[in-house]
């Protein structure tokens, strides 16, 4: 069960197009999303925090299990229909790490009809802002994701999860 959350973790933060003061986000997120909506999953779990992919039993592990979230998702009849981002927080340093969290608006087309999530997507950059990986917080609290992610700052702002049925 742990594993699949940590799968949805993964393919609700791949689908972005940032608008954030960093250029090399910006750049990284929309790489990443055009990896995932291709099914190239092995350059998309190059974007995905390391920490992640070691939870996840290693990147062919999570290759793996993304290939099989994605294609169960589809029969059962959740698409994925568009990502959009706002609300980028200040830059926070810890650790040698560069941090920010996004919101992130996800719209999927369900059996019961259209839902418009939104919650944050962690941001990190071990390289001063050069290259980024992501955490998404699938709606997990700030205490579970320092949990889970000890070196997050703890100023880092994660918002809770709002869901709701769209048009």
């Amino acid at each position: 069960m742990k594993k699949f959350c940590w799968i949805l973790l993964l393919i609700a933060s791949s689908s972005i197009v940032a608008q954030t003061s960093n250029k090399n986000l910006n750049s990284q997120l929309q790489k990443m999303k055009t990896y995932l909506l291709a099914g190239d999953y092995e350059n998309f779990a190059d974007y995905t925090y390391p920490k992640v992919v070691e939870m996840m039993g290693g990147k062919s592990n999570m290759v793996s299990a993304t290939k099989q979230a994605f294609q169960q998702m589809n029969n059962d009849g959740f698409f994925f229909t568009d990502v959009t981002f706002k609300d980028s927080s200040d830059f926070l340093k810890k650790n040698g790490e560069l941090q920010c969290a996004l919101t992130q608006v996800i719209r999927m087309k369900t059996p019961e009809g259209k839902i418009e999530s939104e919650y944050s997507l962690l941001a990190i950059s071990s390289d001063s802002g050069s290259n980024w990986t992501f955490i998404d917080t699938s709606g997990k609290d700030k205490e579970t994701m320092l949990k889970y992610f000890p070196n997050l700052h703890s100023d880092i702002s994660i918002k809770p999860k709002k869901q709701k049925f769209v048009e």
